[in-house]
């Protein structure tokens, strides 16, 4: 699968891409995490521990960057900017068992129950409306919302600054690392580069493409670059936990 592949429109005049904007400094420079040593093999026949172990992973850097934007805020006097976590699941089905998982008291001690919405074309009524609403406001830093899963249906019209943290699950994996939808996260919440590192960063957790993402990598036109590439550690993550 080539992830970045884009097809060019006939008779263009001008074109700025993407990669140009982020060399230029104008959008949030992109990575891409994985754990360290990973092997997805093992993972073959157990797509929900992969899954599980993503979005696990994903909110860790959530946790990381969300300190980092509340620490840049005071030291800067500057707003402050609540940072989400963006899941793509495969289909309605996946999305609501990941939503479970998310509302369990096992996962990350259940902070994230009243924290964590779904959003997909199955949805009607007033059902539909109140999701819609909490999507509108994701960037208000009073709106308890950190973790929005959705089944490719933001597909335009939704544009926020405080995406941070990207984690495209099974076949949708595809269709998140294409730029459209990369670009959701890219747009900066100061208006401009601020110098640090996880308050310009948008990073995206493909650990079962990992490879695909290096091959990319060191093609001189990706938006990926090599310096880029984040190695989790899992004596670190043990370490944490005790």
């Amino acid at each position: 699968v080539d992830f970045f592949k884009t097809k060019k429109f006939k008779n263009v005049v001008f074109e700025y891409s993407l990669a140009k904007a982020i060399k230029d400094g104008f959008v949030k420079e992109p990575s891409v995490a994985t754990r360290k040593n990973f092997d997805p093999t093992v993972y073959k026949d157990n797509q929900a521990g992969l899954d599980k172990i993503k979005i696990e992973d994903g909110i860790r850097l959530h946790e990381d960057t969300k300190v980092a934007l509340e620490i840049y805020s005071k030291n800067s006097h500057t707003n402050t900017v609540k940072p989400f976590v963006l899941i793509v699941a495969k289909d309605t089905t996946h999305a609501g068992e990941i939503k479970g998982m998310i509302q369990s008291d096992g996962f990350f001690e259940g902070r994230y129950k009243d924290k964590v919405i779904e959003v997909h074309s199955n949805q009607t009524g007033s059902e539909k409306d109140d999701t819609i609403a909490q999507l509108v406001a994701v960037e208000d830093p009073t709106n308890t919302t950190e973790i929005v899963i959705h089944v490719n249906m933001l597909k335009e019209g939704w544009d926020v600054t405080n995406l941070y943290t990207i984690v495209p699950l099974r076949t949708a994996a595809s269709l998140t690392l294409r730029e459209q939808t990369i670009g959701r996260g890219l747009r900066l919440p100061y208006g401009k580069r601020t110098g640090n590192d996880k308050v310009d960063k948008l990073t995206i957790v493909s650990h079962d493409k990992f490879q695909q993402i290096i091959e990319e990598a060191n093609k001189p036109d990706s938006i990926i670059k090599k310096e880029n590439i984040i190695e989790i550690d899992e004596e670190e993550i043990a370490q944490t936990k005790e």
